[in-house]
């Protein structure tokens, strides 16, 4: 045999165990349960209620900082911490963004002193209340 053809054999044998190496991994990955249906754990089940209710309680506890006018900048940086650590569904993106912005805005307040940025920030939360009715409820 030439050596171009032992290299060829070879390479397409790495690519035939390779294939099916995937192909018995990704079925051993799901889990199935009678009727040949995937199973849906607690968490997958609705991640969109679950972005509400957080990024409602989010917003209710900036606004308990505003109303007891106890804003530090270290509240708003864990605040904004934990909304980025939240799994965002395709839907509530823009949101998700709007909202960090204006936390971003509170944070060069309290950081610069401008005034200005406080001012963005609350505007840009009484617009996501506006845009979003649910967040209201």
């Amino acid at each position: 045999m030439q050596k171009k053809q032992k290299i060829l054999i070879f390479l397409l044998l790495v690519l035939f165990v390779l294939v099916l190496y995937l192909i018995l991994t990704s079925e051993s990955a799901r889990k199935i349960d009678n009727s040949g249906k995937p199973i849906k754990s607690e968490s997958s089940v609705s991640p969109e209620n679950g972005y509400k209710l957080k990024t409602k309680e989010f917003l209710s506890a900036y606004e308990n900082l505003i109303k007891a006018d106890s804003l530090a900048e270290k509240d708003i940086m864990e605040l904004k911490n934990k909304l980025l650590d939240l799994r965002v569904p395709l839907e509530f993106k823009e949101l998700h963004m709007r909202f960090i912005l204006a936390l971003n805005s509170m944070e060069n307040y309290l950081s610069q002193k401008d005034e200005q940025g406080k001012s963005d920030s609350l505007q840009a939360f009484n617009q996501l209340k506006a845009d979003y009715s649910w967040l209201n409820d």
